[in-house]
């Protein structure tokens, strides 16, 4: 009976990953590489917001600021980015930080950030106690150490 119930929710996981499968209004459906998972991501650019603001915006609609070391979620993000023009010439806050310990990057979920990651700008993160919260900044949205403070868009995930 188990397999049967294996069988019968890798066929549903199956036909929702050929297209049927939705986020809730206003999030954008982007699916991991390797296990097809769904992840759900908003870019709120309605307002531009300090980390902390973006992150209590993101928990308001029952989500965080975006973990983008999914496999290949983070490459997926800049496509999106570079397919919208308006969003071109910004910078996004997204859930890492260092201000528990500085210098100990983690995603919002507890998880430790890939400090040897490509995904990182060359050089990043160098700002030690001035920059303490993750960012995606134009024009390549690699992982950036932002400015404490610093106004801008936030992308949330469910």
């Amino acid at each position: 009976m188990k397999a049967f119930w294996c069988l019968f929710a890798l066929g549903i996981f199956l036909h929702i990953h050929e297209g049927q499968a939705q986020c809730p209004t206003p999030f954008e459906a982007f699916f991991l590489g390797d296990s097809g998972t769904l992840e759900c991501l908003y870019f709120d650019v309605e307002k531009k917001r300090e980390w902390h603001e973006g992150r209590t915006a993101c928990q308001s609609l029952g989500t965080d600021l975006a973990v983008l070391d999914y496999e290949d979620l983070h490459w997926q993000v800049i496509s999106y980015i570079h397919k919208h023009q308006d969003m071109l010439d910004e910078g996004f806050h997204i859930g890492c930080t260092d201000e528990v310990t500085e210098g100990v990057w983690l995603w919002t979920d507890g998880r430790a950030v890939d400090m040897y990651s490509s995904h990182w700008y060359p050089g990043q993160p160098d700002g030690g106690r001035r920059e303490n919260y993750c960012c995606l900044y134009y024009d390549d949205f690699l992982y950036n150490s932002c400015v404490n403070g610093q106004r801008l868009y936030t992308i949330c995930m469910i």
